[in-house]
């Protein structure tokens, strides 16, 4: 296995707080490989929604709006489609709004703005609330409680790998696909 491998099964280990021997890795050709071993470690329910990604997805919603209105930003409802260059459209006061905007939410990790000479842009992946609301909960996903865990069902699973392959592989979303082969489709080394 080379060191892309390694470290995407570290990462579902991490995350889903199960072990991957390496003979269960090498059989791993497909993302819907790596759900079924997971799926079949935790127990998890075959049928359902997933459930828990949802919750984490509504809890990340409320808590960026419930920051936004707190920190003065915003007087009444906000939108998922409200664009973020509009709703920080001052440039000369984004880079500290975003930095207070961590500090309300309490979040270890935040996106980086871009500096480019005089501008400063959101993140490529971000270019609306509702991208920064789901960055958010796909950040959070990284921290399952116990309780989390036990309730995951295989559409909650299969989206938690999905987010972590894209991430661990730096991977457009339109690239992805569970039956897509790791090395031949993927670019896994």
């Amino acid at each position: 296995m080379g060191l892309d491998s390694v470290e995407l099964v570290m990462a579902f280990e991490e995350v889903f707080q199960i072990s991957i021997l390496d003979q269960e890795a090498e059989k791993m050709r497909t993302p819907r490989d790596v759900i079924d071993c997971i799926v079949a470690k935790l127990d998890a329910k075959v049928e359902g929604h997933a459930d828990v990604i949802r919750a984490k997805e509504e809890t990340a919603w409320v808590q960026l709006t419930h920051a936004l209105q707190n920190a003065g930003m915003v007087d009444d409802a906000v939108m998922r489609d409200q664009k973020l260059d509009e709703f920080f459209a001052d440039l000369g006061l984004r880079r500290q709004q975003w930095r207070q905007l961590k500090e309300d939410l309490d979040v270890k990790t935040w996106p980086r703005l871009r500096w480019f000479g005089l501008s400063t842009d959101f993140p490529s992946q971000l270019k609306t609330l509702g991208d920064l609301s789901d960055w958010m909960s796909e950040n959070q996903l990284q921290h399952l409680t116990d309780d989390e865990r036990q309730a995951l069902t295989r559409g909650d699973i299969a989206l938690i790998v999905k987010h972590i392959i894209l991430d661990q592989l730096g991977l457009p979303e339109e690239k992805y696909g569970e039956d897509k082969r790791f090395i031949e489709d993927l670019g896994l080394d």
